[in-house]
């Protein structure tokens, strides 16, 4: 066989080798995801994950909508616990105001997307904000509040925690201005002998004052208008105000985050970040998961995790104690004898999820794309993040004696799979790791390969 020949047919079979070497590995990856989705299609209900289906629309119109989350324990018998906590989200579009209300409820604002401003009236007065992404900002119930979108070609997307002062779970709003059921005024129900002593004006000037108003909750704005309203707005602080209590936003996104490497990072925000959080007992944060990683399992010790994806997509496993009464949520296959139960469930943006003090929880990016999160930690304090896989893991820090008597195996072997994972907080998810480990293992094998061809090519 001539030299040419033998080098092309040497070339062809390196080819072949790392063709089927990544055929393997995609094979591996479209496994595993069937195998994921045929597990999460053998449930029914899920008791900690909620999407559209599970959310009330309060405003819908091409200018923006209003949406809030069923009350918990209506959603799952497993909720009791947060009972008295709702979850609303906000979507306007460009260059729109939202009318003045307010509502039975103390409330956390997290900006999701966007720039905007919110005026506050209360105490007798009236401050003014600038919304950023990543702002934090605490609104007081019975707070008279409204907000702009000053952006000229972005949404703005705000996601809240409700936390109701009257009946328990139940959130009443109520419009200051509005002509019309979706926005209609509390002052048209006053009667009108009322109106005329309390405002002082007549009775043909009521009537002409309230045909003339508006019916939408959510209206499109003329920009000299929105801009007018900006101008006498203050922007967020990124650290607290260390003499007086600061009400203007905090920005999350401007501190640095709690944890960070290649597969994340976590921002979060409590008490000693933002004063306002302190009597609700709350904490902020928001989580960015590289594609194709984890946030390593953990546990909260003491606070619900309520949780809101707002951009991305990926999987939630949640480990919960086993029920002795049948669950709507429960498969009918599973095995008996068993003291926990796996539930999994797919997210997108917009889904919600719940992880309950104590109950292992790890949340995986998809392949395809980042996973962002933003979450409303209530009962919050004393809480502790703990992980329970990674350089981190707290199962390590066990005594080697407890060690040996807790799995029954030596320590030395505990201490290789407890403290087998280099990397702590942010992981590579399942088929990150699977492709990771075949692209070492491949190499091991393509590059002796390689180094033979070269030597055989060499040799002529």
């Amino acid at each position: 066989m001539k030299k040419p020949e033998l080098c092309l047919l040497l070339l062809l079979s390196l080819l072949t080798f790392s063709f089927f070497s990544t055929s393997t590995a995609s094979h591996h990856d479209q496994s595993y995801d069937l195998r994921e989705k045929q597990e999460w299609q053998k449930g029914g209900n899920n008791p900690y994950v909620f999407g559209e289906e599970s959310f009330e629309y309060l405003v819908r119109s091409e200018q923006g909508k209003v949406k809030v989350l069923k009350p918990f324990p209506e959603l799952s018998p497993l909720l009791q616990g947060i009972e008295n906590y709702r979850i609303d989200y906000l979507e306007t579009e460009p260059l729109t105001f939202v009318v003045p209300t307010h509502l039975d409820a103390d409330s956390i604002f997290y900006v999701v997307e966007g720039e905007g401003a919110i005026a506050l009236l209360h105490e007798g007065s009236r401050e003014s904000h600038i919304l950023e992404k990543g702002d934090i900002i605490r609104v007081w119930a019975g707070s008279i509040i409204y907000l702009i979108n000053k952006s000229k070609n972005q949404k703005l997307k705000v996601a809240k925690l409700l936390q109701p002062v009257g009946n328990p779970g139940r959130v009443q709003v109520f419009y200051s201005a509005g002509g019309d059921q979706e926005a209609e005024s509390y002052y048209q129900s006053f009667s009108i002998e009322l109106l005329e002593a309390a405002l002082n004006t007549r009775r043909d000037r009521l009537h002409q004052f309230f045909a003339s108003q508006r019916s939408e909750a959510i209206i499109k704005a003329p920009e000299e208008k929105i801009r007018a309203i900006a101008q006498h707005s203050s922007r967020s602080e990124s650290g607290p105000w260390p003499f007086i209590r600061s009400k203007r936003p905090f920005n999350l996104l401007n501190k640095q985050p709690s944890y960070k490497n290649r597969r994340g990072q976590l921002y979060e925000a409590d008490k000693n970040d933002y004063d306002e959080l302190k009597d609700l007992n709350a904490r902020v944060s928001y989580t960015d998961i590289s594609r194709g990683s984890m946030l390593a399992p953990f546990i909260n010790t003491r606070a619900f995790k309520i949780a809101v994806v707002v951009k991305g997509s990926g999987y939630v496993e949640i480990i919960s104690p086993e029920e002795k009464e049948a669950e709507p949520w429960r498969q009918p296959e599973a095995e008996t004898g068993r003291r926990y139960r796996r539930v999994s469930s797919l997210l997108s943006e917009g889904s919600v999820f719940v992880s309950p003090p104590g109950h292992p929880t790890a949340i995986v990016a998809s392949k395809e794309q980042n996973l962002q999160i933003v979450c409303f930690e209530v009962r919050a304090e004393n809480n502790e993040l703990v992980f329970i896989a990674g350089k981190n893991n707290i199962l390590s820090e066990l005594q080697e004696e407890a060690k040996e008597l807790a799995f029954g195996v030596p320590a030395k072997m505990v201490d290789e799979v407890l403290r087998g994972q280099e990397e702590e907080v942010f992981l590579a998810g399942p088929s990150e790791r699977e492709r990771e480990t075949e692209r070492e293992e491949g190499g091991k094998h393509e590059k002796p390969l390689r180094e033979s061809i070269m030597e055989v090519v060499e040799g002529f």
